[in-house]
């Protein structure tokens, strides 16, 4: 599962890193031009302004002050700073922040941990070279898969658990690759997906929205190889990916199931529960104030089938696999690698932007959307590279703006100094 992750973009002060910041934030809107807008809806506008609203106050002085405190203790802790470790974005900071109520020292533990485990289980190294042959076998008795966008431009989520055959499944792959493939799924979801939505919506995203079907599921289901699966996912989303649910739709629960759930929700925290809503089989109604039907599939009461991909389970359908939207990501991995504010994650994209280096290509999931022709992927570089160009006049124009500014204040405080003597004078004669 995933959990939410809030909007962090209040400066204080002008320094260079957030002139950059700035700059950066503006040239977003030039990229969602050239991102497609065809995962928005028309529906969308509402639940746009009421996230705008959340945005808002989520850029509170709390904010700023638990980041500026987190990251000055990060930095001071020696074997972090023996690492050479750059010094996480101000969002990912913050998400582990909410996942300990805002306590810098449980905050701080809980993000050199998720460090540790990083290195430890290799997640770099997944990123990059996992391959999961058995992608397509293992969807047929596991369905799971992202599929879409929701009205706000989040990614949805959709795992089919009622349909899942454990013992076929574990003919076909093991408990331990299986783990392996759902930190390559989160990776590429933090790393691609993310991105992707957020320039088609033209805002940053960083959340999912997801649904779990569970028709036919009930206490009998959940073995012990279940159970260690399930534990073994929540404890890497919990613990390593925090604050990334919007919210999780539970549908098809039956008696059997709702049994179930009182036992499993022991295992969540409080904050991830308050996100969950289970209901029985009239969900379809609740589904469409969140997604468009376009982007639901047939089987959750929605109108897509995915005909040409294999079904929707299979598809991966979203701005991820949109040709523009790669082509400008890949150029954007290259302008932001040497940023300071960059959060070190993200040093695989070019493996993950180029379609023949991708595990997914190799494996035959990855399918690009729309490709276009050279013409258009050669006028989306040249636009890239324009707002690049503009980026680099506005920070030499602010750059000059605050010389001339520090000149002013050097003559005005000159000035002071004067009249300060002159009254000094004044007052002795």
């Amino acid at each position: 599962m995933f959990q939410i992750c809030c909007k962090h973009t209040n400066y204080a002060v002008f320094d260079g890193v957030h002139i950059l910041k700035i700059i950066m934030s503006s040239s977003l809107k030039v990229l969602h031009k050239l991102g497609k807008r065809v995962w928005k809806t028309k529906g969308d506008e509402e639940e746009i302004a009421s996230e705008g609203a959340l945005c808002c106050n989520n850029n509170s002085s709390k904010d700023d002050q638990a980041i500026k405190t987190l990251r000055e203790s990060l930095l001071q802790d020696e074997e972090l700073a023996a690492s050479g470790k750059p010094p996480y974005d101000d969002h990912t900071l913050l998400r582990f922040l909410h996942m300990r109520g805002y306590d810098i020292v449980k905050a701080k533990e809980s993000f050199i941990n998720h460090l540790k485990w990083r290195e430890d289980f290799e997640v770099d190294k997944i990123a990059k070279e996992f391959k999961f042959e058995e992608y397509e076998e293992v969807k047929k008795f596991y369905p799971h898969g992202y599929h879409g966008v929701d009205r706000s431009g989040k990614p949805v989520y959709i795992e089919r658990m009622g349909m899942v055959d454990l013992d076929a499944l574990l003919q076909r792959t093991t408990l331990e690759r299986l783990v392996k493939h759902h930190v390559y799924e989160q990776e590429k979801t933090a790393r691609l997906r993310f991105p992707a939505c957020s320039i088609a919506a033209g805002k940053r995203i960083s959340s999912t929205t997801a649904i779990l079907d569970v028709k036919g599921i009930g206490t009998s289901s959940f073995s012990k190889q279940a159970r260690y699966l399930f534990l073994e996912f929540q404890k890497i989303d919990s613990n390593y990916y925090p604050d990334t649910l919007n919210r999780l739709f539970i549908v098809n629960a039956g008696s059997g199931f709702r049994v179930l759930w009182k036992a499993l929700k022991t295992f969540l925290d409080a904050f991830t529960a308050a996100k969950i809503q289970v209901l029985g089989s009239n969900f379809r109604c609740k589904l469409i104030e969140v997604i468009d039907p376009s982007n639901l599939p047939s089987f959750l009461g929605g109108e897509c089938l995915c005909c040409d991909r294999g079904g929707c389970m299979l598809s991966d359908k979203g701005p991820w696999n949109d040709a523009e939207i790669l082509q400008v990501l890949q150029s954007a991995a290259k302008m932001n690698k040497n940023e300071e504010f960059y959060d070190g994650i993200m040093t695989v994209e070019e493996a993950w932007l180029s379609a023949e280096g991708t595990p997914d290509y190799r494996s035959g999931q990855f399918k690009k959307e729309g490709s276009g022709s050279n013409v258009l992927l050669s006028e989306t570089i040249k636009q890239v590279q324009i707002t690049a160009d503009e980026a680099q006049n506005r920070f030499r124009i602010m750059e000059a703006a605050v010389q001339e500014t520090e000149q002013v204040l050097q003559r005005f405080s000159r000035q002071i100094k004067d009249l300060q003597m002159k009254l000094a004078y004044i007052n002795t004669s």
